[in-house]
């Protein structure tokens, strides 16, 4: 029998829902508090309805020897023997399961898991049976007495951890005191690890909480998963919103996918209790996930670089995430709507995720193209970032995974296109790559990597082109991508290999769905024929080429097994019909290239039709340039792999001085829009010449560096807007093209459009608090009459820096004091037309540091590293440090009187207790302007109100027996 049961609590959602909507537009959690115990049993009540949901429990990993079941209670049970213990488990095994590989003893805890989950389920046939119980209290106590080990930590401090203390749950308050003492026992008390790996640690730690009891643990816990999912440059969420771990390494779908479910349950279950995350983690995750990972999902296919056997529960990995997804309408009400497109798009309900536009991730080499009806992906690997990783071993000792960040091309429709094809796949020809066609060994060293570093893209929010140059395994190719409404283009120049093996560029390799049709020829299946011509069709896309091509296609049914492509999996036979289409470049070519369009969403007369009008342009295709030109759209994309010059029409010339990515954008009326990315090196400055007609217009555009080195910019953008690229939640959107990630994309030709109401909303989340002094405004023609614009360092307290009942529309630049801002938002409460309300972007301008590179001295210095100038060098770096002693000070030379508002202390762990903030106008005479005796530490903003010259920053009583240490003394204007 299958167990289905989920617990709902009432009226309690309208209760929520009436305090949610008190704290504004934006449907707001309530704050954090530290916690008290009469929670616990709400919060032990609701994990359990979660548990007990299903026959089985996915606790998301992928390291069991086999799933279990409620259900098969009573059969584990019979099969215990007297001590507790099952003959068919080897507890003295140690290996590894880091690599989905089976550890035996995971198998006695699973079993354990779902005796318990049988024995707490008041809807099943076996709820409180003493046998069950009395089986798994055997069961714990046989586990404590042989203690199984591993030779992987991970096993040994959070998956055996994670399974006990959900045991300690599902049997609170039966199991005996001496079996919850022995598993509370093994539980953290305090949590460490990076990424997902931070996150099972909380979970340890809560569950360790909820069983002591100790409500200090649970916040403690609760505290280490909303740091978790802060903005990091290791493991964990980027600042482009893509995930790493393991180094810097796309893992969205992996690691990352384990963290959307688990933080998604988390923020759930404490949602109602005086231990609810913050608002701020509950923006840091929704952000992540509607603005980062939903580009990466493709119904069930989301980006990979590792792949595992499918949980035989779900149809596919991204299912995995529904339920979890699905909680989210009630952790944040004012995100229902767009959560809601996303979990249709992955149960293949929809091909729409609620996206339209482009995505650029500068931080994981990963471009995502989204149409409601169409969307592809582009994985890549530059010397800046690991491509994948191999997490098993198979018989063939393959790399089945080697040629994956290579630029491999995802294009789906419906989103199954990819379904349980990994066992049958030809891996040596992967959608989008240009190599030779070999599975390489196991072995073969730093498999995903390489030294090139002109890799990346550039994206103006609704288009965008990516470039790969490409060096591995004896084989060089330039590679480009580049994006449209209706189709995408790839071109291959300088394709040169010393490999023995043919070189192939594969155009796709899916699902096959219907016939295959190939120059006009039907392939039949079971075969793989070579055909010459300019278009292909299968499966609703078309694939077209700008002149006659030799293609080879496939269509042939396909038997193999996860097995046979990774140890310890299931051996199960799996058949499918196979579709490949291919362009074989010989052996050992030299200078080969290529040129294909793919146009989803056509029958096969219409991809014929397009394919003999195309309406691209191919303006070079060469090792130093490649371009696209839309002549409908007016868009051009280009690639300058060297400083040149390319002809984008007649009359049209563009020119760059330095390698970089450009868009061209010549739609509708008034002057070219410029968007250029150069992610080859940290603040590269671009010089751009257009000249179209005679008339010749300059521009320049300085890149970013730090972690957001490989993000593009336009052209005249304002250069401080630290809004730029960063998530926006709305109240809604018209429509998908006017979505809510053009409001900071920083294009003026796109923009944000409202639902046709009043009373709507959009809200900014910059992400890590900047220090900000003006919000500007770039209204479309329906603007707002009235509305105000709220600033937030936490997303709790909110001030209002700007309200009118008579807007003009237009562009307003709006001057606030400096202050550290994290999130923005719009209160829209009147329109000036019928329309819904229109913003073509928002910006939030940082404030300057009067302090940044100005002359600095203090009374000691500890080390020649910790020097003054230190603190005013504009990285977080680096610090000063002074003698352990007090008093001590720092001061700070303006170079001339200046009004000041604002001074911004970032301390080291050494800081001041007691300190004063001195203003002078001649360095000698000093007038206290702040003082405290009971200095927090970390980062304090002050406000002030000054005129003077110097700053001092003078400590009277330390926090620490060290130094004062200062990573930032920072001073702005008024």
């Amino acid at each position: 029998m299958t167990v289905s049961r989920r617990v709902f609590l009432g009226s309690s959602s309208a209760a929520l829902a009436a305090l949610i909507t008190a704290g504004g537009p934006l449907g707001r959690v309530p704050p954090a508090f530290a916690g008290t115990t009469g929670d616990l049993a709400d919060i032990r009540s609701t994990l359990l309805g979660i548990y007990l949901a299903h026959d089985w429990l996915d606790d998301g990993t992928t390291a069991r020897v086999e799933w279990t079941y409620q259900s098969q209670a009573m059969e584990y049970l019979s099969a215990q023997r007297a001590d507790g213990s099952w003959s068919d488990v080897d507890y003295s095994a140690t290996n590894s399961a880091a690599n989905g590989a089976a550890w035996s003893p995971y198998l006695a805890l699973d079993r354990m898991q779902a005796m318990a989950a049988a024995y707490a389920n008041p809807a099943g046939p076996r709820h409180r049976d003493p046998a069950l119980l009395a089986g798994v209290a055997k069961g714990v106590e046989h586990w404590f007495q042989v203690k199984p080990t591993n030779v992987n930590w991970w096993e040994r401090g959070i998956g055996i951890q994670l399974r006990l203390g959900r045991i300690g749950l599902l049997l609170h308050g039966q199991l005996d005191a001496a079996r919850t003492a022995d598993i509370v026992g093994v539980l953290q008390s305090s949590s460490s690890g990076t990424g997902q790996n931070a996150v099972w640690y909380a979970q340890n730690v809560i569950f360790r909480g909820l069983l002591t009891p100790d409500p200090a643990l649970v916040a403690s816990g609760r505290d280490a998963m909303a740091r978790a999912i802060l903005l990091n440059t290791g493991d964990g969420i980027q600042s482009d919103l893509s995930y790493h771990q393991h180094g810097d390494q796309l893992y969205s779908a992996g690691y990352g996918r384990s963290m959307v479910t688990d933080v998604a349950q988390w923020l759930y279950v404490l949602r109602r209790t005086s231990y609810a995350f913050s608002p701020a983690s509950v923006y840091d995750y929704a952000s992540w996930v509607l603005d980062g990972t939903r580009w990466m999902i493709n119904g069930d296919h989301a980006e990979f670089n590792v792949f595992l056997n499918p949980a035989p529960r779900y149809r596919s990995n991204a299912e995995r995430t529904l339920e979890a997804l699905r909680r989210m309408d009630d952790v944040l009400p004012g995100q229902a709507g767009h959560f809601a497109r996303l979990r249709r798009n992955i149960a293949l309900q929809s091909s729409d995720t609620g996206l339209r536009g482009h995505k650029y991730f500068w931080r994981s080499d990963f471009a995502a193209h989204k149409r409601p009806d169409w969307g592809v992906t582009v994985k890549m690997v530059s010397a800046r970032t690991i491509g994948s990783e191999w997490r098993s071993s198979n018989p063939r000792r393959l790399n089945y995974l080697y040629w994956v960040p290579f630029g491999t091309t995802f294009i789906a429709r419906r989103g199954d296109e990819y379904r349980n094809l990994f066992p049958v796949w030809d891996w040596s020809r992967l959608p989008g790559c240009t190599n030779p066609a070999v599975v390489v060994p196991l072995d073969a060293s730093n498999p995903y990597r390489q030294s090139t570093t002109f890799v990346g893209g550039v994206d103006n929010g609704l288009y965008g082109a990516a470039a790969l140059d490409m060096e591995k395994y004896g084989t060089t190719a330039r590679k480009g991508y580049f994006c449209f409404d209706d189709e995408f283009v790839a071109l291959g120049a300088g394709i040169t290999s010393t490999d023995p093996n043919p070189v192939v560029t594969t155009l796709n390799q899916a699902r096959r769905v219907g016939s295959v049709v190939a120059a006009g020829t039907t392939v039949e299946p079971g075969a793989t024929r070579t055909r010459t011509g300019t278009w292909a069709y299968h499966d609703g896309t078309g694939y077209a080429f700008f002149e006659p091509v030799a293609m080879t296609v496939r269509n042939e049914t396909v038997t193999g097994s996860w097995a046979d492509i990774a140890t310890g999996q299931d051996p199960a036979p799996v058949t499918e019909n196979v579709f490949g289409l291919w362009l074989d470049h010989g052996t050992e070519p030299s200078g080969a290239t290529y040129a294909y369009v793919v146009r989803p969403g056509v029958n096969q007369g219409q991809a014929v039709a397009y394919a003999h009008h195309l309406p691209v342009r191919v303006l070079a295709n060469t090792t130093s340039l490649q371009g696209v030109r839309h002549d409908g759209l007016g868009i051009s994309q280009l690639l300058f792999y060297s400083p040149g010059t390319a002809e984008i029409r007649k009359g049209v010339t563009l020119a760059v001085d330095v390698p970089c990515m450009v868009i061209l954008d010549e739609s509708g009326t008034g002057a070219p829009v410029i968007t250029v990315s150069a992610p080859q090196a940290p603040g590269v400055t671009v010089a751009v010449t257009l000249t179209r007609f005679g008339e010749v217009t300059r521009g320049t555009a300085t890149l970013p560096d730090g972690d957001r080195q490989g993000a593009g910019v336009t052209l005249g953008a304002t250069a401080n807007d630290v809004a730029l690229r960063r998530p926006v939640l709305t109240s809604s959107e018209q429509d998908t093209s006017v979505g809510a990630h053009f409001l900071t994309d920083g294009n003026p030709r796109t923009r944000w459009g409202s639902a046709p109401s009043d009373d709507e909303w959009a809200m900014v989340d910059l992400l890590t608090p900047q220090m900000a002094d003006a919000v500007a405004l770039h209204w479309d023609t329906a603007f707002a009459q009235a509305y105000a614009v709220e600033v937030s360092p936490d997303g709790e307290s909110w001030r209002t820096v700007h309200s009118t009942t008579s807007g003009t529309g237009g562009t307003r630049t709006l001057a606030i004091t400096p202050q550290p801002v994290r999130f923005v938002r719009l209160n829209l409460t009147k329109r000036h037309t019928r329309r819904g309300f229109s913003l073509r972007g928002l910006e939030v301008h940082a404030a300057v540091d009067l302090a940044r590179g100005k002359p600095a001295t203090a009374s000691s210095t500890r080390v020649a590293e910790l020097a003054p100038a230190n603190a005013t060098d504009g990285q977080d770096t680096t610090r000063w440090g002074s003698d352990y002693s007090d008093p001590q000070w720092l001061s700070v030379d303006l170079g001339s009187t200046t009004a000041i508002g604002t001074v911004k202390l970032h301390w080291e762990t050494a800081s001041a207790k007691s300190y004063r903030l001195q203003v002078s106008d001649d360095g000698g005479d000093w007038t206290d302007v702040h003082s405290t005796t009971s200095g927090p530490g970390g980062v304090e903003t002050i406000p002030v109100s000054a005129d003077a010259r110097y700053v001092r920053m003078y400590g009277t009583q330390r926090n620490t027996q060290y130094g004062y240490s200062l990573f930032s003394f920072e001073v702005y204007g008024r």
